[in-house]
């Protein structure tokens, strides 16, 4: 999520594209791929945007998840070492393990 959210901040729309196909493949993978409730409805208007080239209506999509539910990051339990590494919210989180679930935020 972390690598989709910076990727629209920043206004790369390739990037953008990739962490979304990547995360929904991950969220069907686990089983989750038909969440209902604000995330989904996000990143459901999120892969329409994108799949249509539109970064500019995605970054105002995500900035009105942000406003709405904060901004701080979320991790599933499963998520990889990777994207845990990268999205750890540094005000809030001092573990070292990264399979440690950051509710903190």
């Amino acid at each position: 999520m972390q690598q989709l959210t910076s990727a629209i901040g920043s206004g790369d729309l390739t990037g953008a594209q990739s962490a979304y196909t990547t995360l929904t493949n991950l969220q069907q993978s686990s089983g989750k791929g038909g969440s209902t409730g604000p995330m989904a409805d996000f990143l459901s208007s999120v892969g329409a945007d994108l799949s249509k080239g539109d970064i500019t209506t995605a970054q105002s999509a995500l900035s009105t998840f942000q406003k709405a539910h904060g901004s701080h990051h979320h991790k599933p339990a499963d998520a990889s070492s990777t994207t845990d590494a990268s999205s750890t919210d540094t005000a809030s989180s001092q573990t070292t393990s990264s399979n440690i679930l950051d509710i903190s935020a």
